[in-house]
């Protein structure tokens, strides 16, 4: 038998060395092609999954937008039904709980401020259906302030705490109030801290027209902390910064902003993005309401910025979220992954397919499911049975999906309060397009006008006016100052009966488009009985004018040819005299009555002057008064009453004020003429001062009725213009502004 080489200790090391080297080598040969194609296939695999979680954060991000947009909206919307309501009220209420009520220092006149703290009935009427509502855990108060002072609140232990806390609060100069007012229209404000709850809050308000009429803001109070807690709850993986920034950079709503111990009537500054340069890149995007998904750097990590408009606040939700939280589960899976890859190289390429697939699958589940809720269908839910991030998210979507059939349900609610409003008025309300296309109309105006809904809404506006010119004639009107109030106008039934009717309509601007609403409210029956009235007034003027004729008559003759004692003589004079003074009260009668019945026409005031002046020359002469008119040119829109306002003023001075000079001087500016009459006599008593315009005021030992100046005002303002007694300190200066021709 031959002998076997029997390997020593050395050689068999060596061959072990070998053997090592040979699987090494072959073990990096296998590796090399096998870690080039893991990484190209981890690296595809990685860029999809983020490319899917991106696309899932836009949408999450876009819904939670549109959500807000609704809850905003609903809001606003409820605000405005709110304020028609009591508009629509105005004046009807007949008792007020003072309790409810803050009057700021140097309000108004109090006879006016009584008068109007009866509105309290129909303005609590509004809150409290507000505090039954679905809005009742937003809004935290409510509350309406007057143009005159008062102030109308939803809670009376807020009254208690101004008392308290801040006795010189006016409504008029808090910022929810000058905005509403100086932008007229519905304005969220800037966060400011609450008199009520020390907090922050941002208040929705709304300025309320009675009639054409300015009269004050309704407000509704949102703490920041409800919108922080119940609106701005978006989360991803318990995590996230949402905030609701505004167009122009200042970040309207964010987690951290606190009250910080200010004072009520402290400012709060609120940041802005421009400012912080993390953010400062997406300045532009949000104030082009763009949508979208950047990747920037906060404090030197990189995070996801999501941001998607919404509309109702003029501005967008930006959600702040760490890369690394998206990424960390997905990182954490790739090491499993490799590591497994490492030691299962032949199943590699299934298990990264499966894995790929097991992460995307929901995401693109997602993304099915959010492309159904864009389509309008809210009934879509996505079922994932998971544990991880993507269970969550799609959880999350559930979410926002009921919460928007909630609000849509909420809305189509308070739509349908508006249309009970809309449909139960006794008075017709419309809505029109500017070129007079009908857009709707109430069953008040299918009953006035004697056609259904679906003819009117067939029809346009310009069809129902007996005069299809008078309907240019109006747009011409409501153009001038964006409403009218009491336009008198002459509609046509379907049966031809034409009928006299008043319109208070406002102009709305809904994007670029324009719409006319308003109220029509049927007045012939009222015409016809005004045109008896002023038919009985006429001739029961003109038959005691005829007697009061006979009586003057036979007193003047009985001056002249009776044989009268002192005694008498007096007496008969004393009896002419009010027999005079009944001539001039039924002359003024006359001139009221023809207010009602204006014609205005181009009128010269020198013409007019220089005629009032030489009809008192001789009482002037008498008195020995000088007049002097310093009115040379100048033309105003007036009628033959005109002479009534010179007339009136220049007697009171000649008989009343024991004067030696009257001036009247005249000058143009800003398009109306500016008339002064200036007397040196002893001026009017001070404690009429303020009541001379009013109805029966009269000086002390005047033997007039009183109607002269309260006559003298009215007839200018019905041409549009203004007369006030100027404070001097001698005599009386009367000022008139008068539309120039």
């Amino acid at each position: 038998m031959p002998n076997k080489k029997v390997l020593n200790h050395h050689e068999i090391m060596v061959w072990m060395r070998f053997r090592t080297k040979l699987l090494t080598m072959a073990l990096i040969l296998l590796l090399v092609p096998s870690t080039f194609v893991i990484s190209i296939t981890i690296t595809g695999w990685q860029r999809e999954v983020g490319n899917k979680t991106k696309e899932g954060l836009l949408n999450l991000v876009e819904g939670k937008a549109e959500y807000y947009d609704l809850e905003f909206y609903d809001i606003r919307n409820t605000m405005e039904i709110t304020a028609f309501y009591i508009a629509s009220n105005w004046g009807k209420g007949t008792y007020c709980n003072t309790s409810y009520v803050w009057i700021a220092p140097d309000s108004g006149d109090e006879e006016e401020l009584e008068q109007d703290m009866k509105n309290y009935e129909y303005v609590m009427q509004a809150f409290e259906s507000m505090a039954q509502g679905k809005n009742k855990v937003k809004i935290n108060l409510m509350f309406l302030g007057l143009e005159n002072g008062i102030c109308f609140l939803s809670d009376p232990e807020v009254v208690n705490i101004l008392e308290r806390d801040a006795p010189t609060f006016d409504a008029r100069e808090r910022i929810w109030y000058t905005l509403a007012k100086e932008h007229n229209d519905t304005v969220w404000t800037p966060l400011y801290v609450d008199v009520n709850t020390k907090q922050l809050v941002t208040t929705i308000s709304t300025p309320l027209y009675v009639d054409g009429e300015f009269e004050g803001v309704l407000g509704f109070d949102m703490l920041l902390a409800t919108i922080q807690d119940d609106i701005l709850d978006i989360q991803f993986a318990d995590t996230g910064t949402p905030m609701l920034v505004g167009r122009d950079g200042h970040i309207i709503v964010h987690p951290e902003y606190t009250a910080e111990g200010k004072a009520w009537n402290e400012s709060f500054e609120e940041e802005n993005i421009y400012n912080i340069s993390a953010l400062a890149a997406l300045a532009d995007e949000i104030r082009n309401g763009s949508t979208g998904i950047q990747e920037i750097n906060v404090e030197g990590e990189r995070q996801y910025a999501v941001f998607s408009t919404v509309e109702e606040i003029n501005g967008s939700l930006l959600f702040l979220l760490p890369r690394k939280v998206v990424m960390e589960s997905i990182n954490d899976t790739i090491v499993d992954t490799v590591v497994f890859l490492l030691l299962a190289l032949l199943l590699m390429g299934i298990l990264v397919m499966l894995f790929t697939s097991s992460l995307t699958r929901p995401l693109e589940t997602l993304q099915k499911a959010a492309r159904e809720v864009a389509k309008g269908n809210l009934d879509h839910k996505i079922t994932m049975e998971r544990n991880d991030e993507m269970g969550e998210l799609s959880e999350e979507f559930n979410r926002m999906v009921e919460e928007l059939k909630k609000a849509r349900r909420e809305l189509e609610e308070s739509e349908e309060r508006y249309r009970s409003i809309f449909e139960e008025s006794a008075d017709v309300i419309y809505i029109s397009t500017e070129d007079g296309k009908i857009i709707d109309m109430n069953r008040a105006g299918e009953k006035l006008l004697g056609y259904t809904r679906e003819e009117l809404l067939h029809m346009n506006s310009g069809d129902l006016y007996a005069n299809r010119e008078d309907r240019e004639r109006f747009k011409k009107e409501i153009e001038k100052q964006g409403f009218v109030k009491d336009y008198e106008v002459k509609l046509k039934r379907k049966d031809g009966k034409v009928l006299d009717c008043l319109l208070s309509t406002t102009m709305i601007q809904r994007g670029d488009a324009t719409y006319y609403q308003g109220v029509i409210r049927d007045v012939t029956q009222l015409k016809e009985t005004q045109r008896q009235l002023d038919m009985y007034n006429s001739l029961l003027r003109h038959d005691i004018s005829n007697r009061n004729q006979i009586v003057l008559g036979c007193l003047e003759l009985l001056k002249e040819e009776g044989n009268l004692n002192e005694e008498e003589r007096k007496l008969v004079e004393k009896a002419y005299e009010h027999m005079a003074n009944s001539q001039q009260l039924l002359k003024k009668l006359a001139a009221i009555n023809k207010i009602q019945q204006k014609e205005l026409k181009r009128m010269k005031l020198a013409d007019v002057l220089q005629w009032v002046g030489e009809k008192y020359e001789p009482l002037a002469h008498e008195k020995g008064v000088r007049i002097t008119v310093n009115v040379k040119e100048g033309c105003v829109m007036a009628d033959d009453l005109l002479e009534n306002v010179f007339s009136n003023i220049i007697e009171n001075a000649l008989k009343h004020s024991g004067c030696k000079n009257i001036e009247v001087d005249g000058r143009e500016e800003d398009g109306m003429m500016v008339l002064t009459i200036t007397d040196d006599g002893e001026g009017i008593d001070g404690e009429i001062k303020g009541d001379i315009f009013k109805w029966g005021v009269k000086g002390k030992g005047s033997k007039g009725s009183g109607l002269g100046l309260h006559l003298v005002k009215r007839i200018v303002e019905g041409y549009g213009g203004t007369i006030v007694l100027k404070e001097g300190e001698k005599g009386t200066t009367f000022e008139i502004r008068l539309p120039s021709c």
